[in-house]
């Protein structure tokens, strides 16, 4: 591998070489999900987008946050991946 200061033009170079201590396809974003009575389901808000599901299954951490408006209580954290499958939420 070239160090960043040996490059040339024309040279490939890779996201790692460029911030080591980054991991380009690891980057989570911010998820939370609520119960949405209006349409009976679960909301989930993810890289601005709000999707509905029937039953929403996380496999990283969450928290609670307690609001002053509603909704009142929403779960948070941070994700990989959002993914709907048959009106199931997979969060991972």
């Amino acid at each position: 591998m070239k160090e960043f200061m040996d490059l040339q033009v024309g040279d490939e170079i890779s996201f790692q070489q460029i911030n080591p201590m980054k991991k380009g396809t690891d980057k989570k974003y911010r998820f939370f999900f609520h119960y949405y009575k209006r349409f009976k389901c679960m909301s989930i808000h993810y890289k601005n987008q709000c999707l509905q599901a029937d039953n929403v299954i996380c496999s990283v951490p969450i928290e609670t946050k307690w609001n002053k408006t509603q909704p009142n209580l929403i779960m948070r954290g941070f994700a990989n991946s959002v993914k709907i499958e048959n009106g199931v939420c997979y969060i991972e």
